[in-house]
């Protein structure tokens, strides 16, 4: 099974779960309007059972469509994230129903934790416009529901990089490095111009291979009135290039 096809499952598996709670949900209220009958135990447990299942399927969900890669798709992480939005205002109404039936259930009423529906909530936050995230973590304030997902944003996440571009650097940094290297030993002397080029290409060569090595290079210096800042291989590259070790010897 592909990650598109899991994530068209989970999604379908969703929209059942939201329509069996919608139906009932309905029906207990279509008869206590029509008929000004309270629901029975039975019932309010049985839609406290069908909601959590509904929207915790889509807060675990949430935190599982990264893996998959669902976030690349910049359209269906927008639409998802309106979905998330859509789900956690319906929380909102399916607690405060809860919550008007009290006298019914008594102590059976399931109230969420502190980290409840987090992952939704940084989901709204992340992707949809602050007004419309910061009305909903008004609402979920007023009625006294947990707000973690709206102050935490998380940890960042940790990207790999990919075996071919690991691949790649390394062949083109040890190809560049061994051009260097011939060019040393039939051009001792080399002019100006052509040292010029052999410090870039085999600063390249260096920053290629850099780039393969776990760890972080910080670097900052002024070059001719301009300040540089770099990390990483760029920053390998810097001092390849800018440093030019034969003229530190021979000063």
């Amino acid at each position: 099974m592909t990650n598109e096809q899991a994530v068209f499952n989970v999604e379908s598996e969703i929209e059942v779960l939201k329509q069996e709670y919608i139906a009932f949900l309905n029906s207990v209220v279509l008869r206590y309007r029509t008929e000004s009958k309270e629901p029975t135990l039975k019932e309010l447990l049985t839609c406290q059972q069908l909601g959590a299942k509904y929207f915790n399927l889509i807060e675990n969900f949430v935190g599982n469509s990264g893996l998959l890669g669902a976030h690349a798709n910049g359209k269906w992480v927008t639409g998802f994230a309106e979905t998330c939005h859509s789900t956690l205002n319906a929380f909102v109404v399916h607690i405060n129903f809860l919550r008007s039936h009290s006298n019914i259930l008594q102590d059976a009423v399931v109230e969420p934790d502190g980290s409840a529906y987090a992952n939704m909530q940084r989901m709204v936050k992340e992707y949809l416009p602050k007004d419309t995230w910061q009305q909903l973590e008004r609402s979920f304030k007023d009625n006294e529901l947990p707000v973690k997902g709206f102050e935490y944003s998380g940890v960042n996440d940790l990207k790999e990089t990919p075996k071919w571009q690991l691949i790649t650097g390394l062949v083109v940094g040890v190809l560049f490095a061994l051009v260097i290297l011939c060019a040393t030993i039939f051009i001792p002397s080399p002019t100006p111009t052509q040292f010029f080029i052999f410090r870039g290409v085999f600063a390249i060569a260096m920053a290629s291979i850099a780039a393969i090595i776990p760890g972080l290079l910080n670097v900052e210096s002024r070059f001719q009135k301009l300040s540089i800042k770099a990390t990483g291989a760029i920053a390998v590259f810097i001092v390849v290039f800018l440093i030019n070790p034969p003229a530190l010897i021979g000063s």
